[in-house]
């Protein structure tokens, strides 16, 4: 019996066709004894077996002394010869093989000369699994095993041939409509001509329902057809139809052109506004574009709303612009008034600095008189004289100054600004 590899052999398993002496039989594994060894103490077990039995107790199995796996020494070789040499079937009888052979030959009999081992096909695409015995007739059995056309020679797989069988170009083949014979390769030109070919009338796309043989058709209906007569007018009307759709198509793909510009400059125009009322927003509403379930209007109607929001953007632009100019003037004349009155106070400062200046002047000349009048007696006349003259000046501007006093503190030279 065979292990799960076919190659490997398992010798415990091995039936020997002899009787066996009962001192080469292993007392552990109740089997002739494998790769023997020795003990201390002189009993023979297989390797494998006492050390085992060494793992778990490390005494004798017979006489339990005490062993190490020192003391574990090989048997002598005669021993070994003599299990070596037993006679046994080959682990594939129960498949049919009959060999019998010394144990010691039997891996090489089963990797080698057995027939009854499985080995994998030779062809590299199949890889199945028989027998040795049954290999040469698998390969020229086998479905991936090299195969010719008979007809065209072509080499190919036994699998394929089958398929290949059906379009052959090299194969007879017979008309199903006249039963002449000739190459599948050649069959298709003679549908062509066959005479016996069923066809429609040549007029069918113009609207003739005649079927027939491609013999009657060329001998006797195409005389008799009522669209034979005005088959140039058919044809030049087919003619202009397709001219026409050839228009059409064209107009179709220049329309389609035309709604893609005007999806993009309606997504310009509302950015355009959405940035407008960002801007100016009492004179924008921002308008939101088409939802994606709402198809945009006509591209005519479109264009000329388009158009007058425009116009009306333009009017919004100028009214505005007209706007701020009024504004812009309006502060520039109430801006010049303020200057205007500016200019006034400080006149009247002026005015004020001089009427002060004048006043400590007729002060001066007053202090200057009394002490000339003490130290300079014969000037007195003269001194007087001017004195008086000063008098004189100063009372004639008094009545000035008060004038331009009561025009300085009116309620109108007393302009709030707005600066």
């Amino acid at each position: 019996m065979a292990s799960n590899n076919d190659d490997e052999v398992d010798l415990r398993a091995l039936n020997y066709t002899e009787t066996i002496n009962a001192n080469l039989i292993c007392c552990i594994c109740q089997a002739p004894f494998i790769d023997p060894v020795v003990l201390v103490c002189g009993h023979t077990f297989c390797s494998t077996c006492i050390y085992q039995a060494c793992d778990a107790s490390p005494v004798c199995p017979i006489d339990r002394s005490p062993v190490s796996t020192d003391d574990i020494q090989p048997a002598v070789k005669i021993i070994s010869n003599m299990v070596n040499e037993l006679l046994v079937e080959c682990p594939r009888s129960e498949e049919g093989c009959t060999h019998v052979g010394q144990r010691q030959y039997i891996e090489s009999h089963v990797k080698s000369d057995c027939q009854y081992t499985f080995t994998s096909c030779d062809l590299e695409e199949c890889k199945a699994l028989v027998l040795k015995k049954d290999l040469t007739t698998h390969v020229s059995t086998c479905k991936y095993r090299p195969a010719e056309c008979k007809m065209c020679k072509r080499k190919m797989r036994a699998i394929e041939l089958e398929d290949h069988h059906r379009l052959c170009p090299a194969e007879i083949i017979q008309c199903p409509h006249c039963d002449t014979s000739r190459p599948r390769s050649e069959h298709p030109s003679h549908l062509l001509t066959c005479p016996r070919h069923p066809v429609t009338c040549t007029h069918a796309d113009f609207g003739c329902p005649w079927q027939g043989d491609r013999e009657a058709l060329e001998t006797k209906h195409i005389n008799e057809c009522a669209y034979e007569g005005i088959k140039d007018y058919l044809h030049q009307q087919q003619q202009s139809e397709q001219q026409l759709r050839d228009q059409v198509k064209a107009v179709s793909k220049e329309n389609e052109m035309l709604k893609r510009q005007h999806d993009d400059l309606y997504q310009q125009f509302h950015s355009l506004s959405d940035q407008l009322a960002l801007m100016f927003p009492s004179h924008f509403v921002p308008e939101s574009g088409p939802t994606g379930g709402e198809s945009p209007p006509p591209p005519l109607t479109e264009t000329q709303r388009l158009k007058n929001e425009i116009e009306t953007i333009s009017t919004n632009l100028q009214n505005l612009e007209l706007k701020q100019n009024m504004t812009l003037m309006t502060e520039t004349f109430r801006l010049q008034e303020e200057m205007q009155s500016l200019r006034t106070i400080c006149h009247g400062m002026r005015m004020q600095m001089h009427y002060l200046m004048m006043d400590r002047r007729g002060a001066a000349a007053a202090t200057a008189t009394s002490a000339g009048a003490h130290h300079h007696e014969p000037r007195a006349s003269s001194s007087n004289a001017a004195a008086a003259s000063d008098n004189n000046a100063t009372a004639g501007s008094v009545p000035v100054l008060n004038k331009m006093r009561s025009w300085l503190d009116a309620p109108n030279m007393r302009q709030d600004t707005k600066l």
